[in-house]
């Protein structure tokens, strides 16, 4: 469909094709694996396909705007076991030379305090950016209407003033507004935001309902095991990742 190849045209980078071994085929994947890891664990290789979609889309927004020092990265927290595995999969990177950005939902303080104990001893520049909640526990869906829409309208002029240049995301339902949002601006020529997925690694045979409504506009999609890899077209795959 025309969507499709609009979605295939603005993402730049690659995506793995199907075959026997999937850790075949990215040698960028490789050399920054030989920079940066000392080790040869295979499981690895995702993490360093991390680390290349963050430095391939460091670079892109310094023709429109003042040069940063160091990577820029957004890191959605999506609350409970979502924010646990982010955190895991977050702490096996090397984030020496990249500026982070937190953005959780308004309430979870949970996720909230994991990402400050990460960054207590951290000296790189940071800020940590509430989401309003769109619906809480209980709330009648006549009622989460109006705080539906402010959610939205809150977080879609949080990404225009924030614009991030790499957003990594793992669900739940939190993040596909936020996705949704840059993607559309992304159409309008207002960033040029690299959207990150990682599934998640409860999601064995089956993609979620966020992965299902992210792949189309995912700039990178990865999954954590091997049978959603033989399933679903423009996903990768390099293993379990936590």
């Amino acid at each position: 469909s025309l969507f499709y190849i609009l979605v295939n045209k603005i993402a730049h980078s690659k995506t793995l094709k199907k075959t026997d071994n999937p850790t075949h085929g990215h040698r960028n994947c490789r050399l920054l694996f030989n920079s940066i890891y000392s080790h040869t664990d295979p499981h690895s290789i995702g993490k360093i396909a991390i680390h290349s979609s963050i430095i391939k889309t460091s670079n892109l927004r310094k023709e429109k705007e003042k040069a940063h020092s160091g990577m820029q990265l957004s890191i959605l927290l999506g609350s409970g076991g979502h924010t646990g595995e982010m955190m895991r999969i977050i702490s096996k990177l090397d984030m020496g030379k990249v500026s982070r950005t937190w953005i959780y939902t308004s309430g979870d303080n949970a996720s909230l305090a994991k990402a400050q104990d990460y960054e207590r001893k951290s000296g790189t520049s940071l800020q940590y950016i509430p989401i309003p909640r769109a619906r809480t526990v209980g709330q009648s869906y006549i009622l989460s209407i109006p705080t539906t829409i402010y959610s939205f309208l809150f977080s879609a002029i949080a990404m225009l003033k924030h614009r991030p240049a790499v957003i990594l995301l793992n669900g739940p339902g939190t993040c596909v507004p936020v996705a949704y949002i840059l993607f559309f601006y992304k159409l309008l020529g207002l960033c040029n935001t690299k959207i990150i997925y990682i599934e998640s690694l409860a999601r064995v045979n089956k993609l979620s309902l966020s992965g299902l409504l992210l792949l189309p506009i995912s700039d990178r999609f990865i999954v954590q095991w091997e049978s959603l890899y033989q399933q679903y077209s423009r996903v990768e795959y390099y293993g379990i990742l936590i």
